[in-house]
């Protein structure tokens, strides 16, 4: 990872919003696709692990704000996994 990045919460807020934004106008969403790939299904699983294993180490490099980003990326991928009904969350017992 870049050693360069900036801690500024606002700065990097900033960016992030930034690039979200032109990232979703070049998106284009599919309406009628009923059929969800299990390889993307599962690519989208080990994106999810690699944003964890980000968290937690930018977490032991004193990176906190880092490590918000990386684990706030793999909280919405999950999210949109159990949106589209692909993933479920296990009940407490």
């Amino acid at each position: 990872m870049n050693s360069e990045t900036s801690e500024d919460p606002a700065e990097r807020a900033r960016k992030y919003v930034a690039s979200f934004e032109k990232a979703l106008q070049g998106s284009i969403l599919a309406k009628n696709d009923t059929l969800a790939k299990s390889a993307n299904i599962m690519r989208v699983s080990d994106t999810i692990q690699r944003y964890l294993r980000d968290a937690r180490y930018y977490l032991g490099s004193s990176k906190p704000t880092t490590a918000l980003a990386s684990i706030a990326y793999a909280e919405g991928l999950l999210d949109a996994l159990i949106f589209l009904g692909l993933a479920e969350t296990k009940s407490a017992e």
